[in-house]
This record gives structure tokens, C-alpha cells and sequence, in this order.
């Protein structure tokens, strides 16, 4: 299978955890008013769409060099980046 087409399918598995499990952390557990949560979402969409390009930047060179562990890890790794602000904003409001 063609690698461009492998890491497509990769992504688009990828994606929707990475960016829906901390928007629906913001709605299900969250009490700020409306703005409030606009306003945390869309930084929750920015930091899930940072760490995910960064996160499979790694990745693919981590790959071209034959450590497909480590890469399989780096995306692991990446995935509760985005909890980390939210929590962060929480805390100090």
C-alpha cells in the first residue's frame, strides 16, 4: 500500500479522537458561560490541531528513519496535549 495513502487513513482514525474528546470534555464537564466556552473551544480546536500536526510531523520522520515504535508512541503522547490548557484555564478561573 501506497505510504501517503496509509498515513491518510492513519489521520483520518486519528483525528476525530483528537479533536472531539476535549470539546466534549468542555460541554459535559464545564459551567462557564457561553462566551466562555466558545472562547475555550476554539483554543481547545487550535491546541488539538498544534499538537496533532506536530505530533505527525514526528511521526512521519520518526518512520522514515525505521522507529515506528517511537512514532506510534509520539502520537500517544500527543493526544491529551490538548486536556492540558483546558485544565489550565479551569484551574485558575
Amino acid at each position: 500500500m501506497d505510504s501517503i495513502i496509509l498515513w491518510i487513513i492513519i489521520i483520518g482514525f486519528y483525528a476525530p479522537l483528537h479533536y472531539l474528546l476535549p470539546v466534549l470534555l468542555l460541554f459535559i464537564t464545564g459551567n462557564e458561560s457561553e462566551s466562555e466556552r466558545k472562547a475555550m473551544t476554539r483554543r481547545a480546536v487550535i491546541d488539538s490541531t498544534l499538537s496533532m500536526v506536530l505530533a505527525f510531523v514526528a511521526a512521519i520522520g520518526l518512520v522514515q528513519i525505521g522507529l515506528i515504535g517511537w512514532a506510534m508512541l509520539c502520537l500517544l503522547v500527543s493526544m491529551p496535549l490538548p486536556f492540558v490548557r483546558i485544565l489550565r484555564a479551569r484551574t485558575a478561573a
